[in-house]
């Protein structure tokens, strides 16, 4: 989903715009120090890493292409850590900053890049701490050593690896929570928003057709009344199913509020969204709800609109469709509506007993569903 998107990029901004603050400052002060110790070269490449830092503040919030920056910077930042290990006149404690390797790989990279930089940069650290302090001990201690820099910096890589997985997949559930019914399991209106942009730009592309079906339960408020909102529920959820079942995976089925649900059907024009919505129509009139013994009719009323002779946007899909199924409500229900075609091909099933009150009921009452 593009939000999703945009969140994961917003979210790797927030952190790479803190480490290259912490950068710009940290690198001051070690290139000072170090300056201070005669490690001219170390100073100066601090120094032109710092001043890189802060330039990258400038574009980072603004560029899109994060993660082309991102590995920009963290490359040489990484082969900085990686030379200042090998030099002798240089802290031991410059081998905690291997620590830190995985857990900033992984926050700007993703679960891929950060596992493949981490294990680069990592293995790499391992080697400069054995050249350095290593080479003259005895192979005992060399195997000690070595094995509690390379397992500890491990075990950070495999930490940080688990929480980037466990994060994505929270987020993707999360999303998809968000974006779907929770009675239905249909799309829900902020799902139908975010496809709908995708399949727009994808349809342009090609040069094809895009449609939206907005259609209504007729009755519903009467069913409700006489059978009660789980049996009303139930209609929602058996309209659902038969939605589901019915269409191509690359339409999409929404509940966008009550008992109305929307349809995105991408490569269909208005004459064959028409076709399909009646087609759905009279399947549903066709598959009654079974209440104890009891049959009860479920029909909708339709509208159909199209991307471009009907609105450019999904606002206008939207507006369009709907005021084409109330066309259908005051036309006597159960039919579809598109740009003055109306297929009522469902009237010859509206004759059941349940239908029958249910109508001779709202003769007494405002109109409704």
């Amino acid at each position: 989903m593009p939000e999703r998107l945009v969140q994961s990029e917003e979210h790797r901004r927030s952190v790479l715009r803190a480490l290259l603050w912490i950068t710009l400052v940290a690198g001051m002060v070690f290139a000072v120090i170090n300056f201070s110790r005669g490690l001219y070269v170390l100073a100066g490449l601090e120094v032109a890493y710092a001043l890189f830092a802060g330039g990258l503040l400038t574009i980072i919030g603004t560029t899109r292409h994060l993660w082309r920056w991102t590995v920009a910077y963290l490359v040489p930042f990484f082969c900085i850590m990686e030379y200042a290990l090998v030099l002798p006149n240089t802290s031991f404690t410059v081998f905690a900053w291997i620590q830190t390797i995985p857990i900033i790989s992984y926050l700007l990279l993703g679960r891929r890049g950060g596992f493949w930089m981490s294990l680069v940069f990592i293995g790499l650290g391992v080697l400069a701490f054995n050249v350095r302090y290593l080479s003259g001990d005895t192979a005992l201690l060399q195997m000690v050593v070595v094995a509690n820099i390379g397992f500890s910096s491990l075990a950070m890589m495999v930490f940080s690896h688990i929480y980037e997985r466990s994060r994505v997949d929270n987020e993707l559930r999360l999303i998809e929570l968000a974006g779907t019914d929770s009675l239905t399991g249909l799309a829900n209106r902020m799902r139908l928003a975010d496809e709908f942009g995708r399949m727009r730009s994808q349809v342009e592309r090609s040069d094809q057709a895009l449609s939206l079906v907005v259609l209504d339960l007729d009755w519903f408020k009467r069913l409700n009344d006489r059978f009660g909102h789980e049996v009303g529920d139930r209609a929602l959820k058996h309209t659902a199913k038969l939605l589901a079942a019915r269409l191509r995976e690359s339409d999409l089925a929404c509940r966008i509020g009550g008992e109305e649900f929307a349809l995105l059907l991408p490569g269909a024009t208005l004459s064959q969204a028409a076709e399909l919505a009646d087609g759905l129509r009279g399947q549903l009139a066709q598959a009654p709800l079974l209440v104890g013994e009891e049959e009860v009719l479920i029909t909708f009323s339709a509208g159909v609109a199209a991307l471009g002779e009907d609105g450019a946007d999904l606002s206008a899909l939207l507006r369009t469709a709907d005021r084409r199924m109330y066309e259908a409500k005051h036309s006597g229900r159960d039919q579809v509506v598109a740009a003055g075609q109306r297929y009522p091909l469902g009237a010859e099933l509206a004759g059941t007993a349940v239908t029958e009150r249910l109508a001779a009921a709202d003769k007494a009452a405002p109109p409704e569903g």
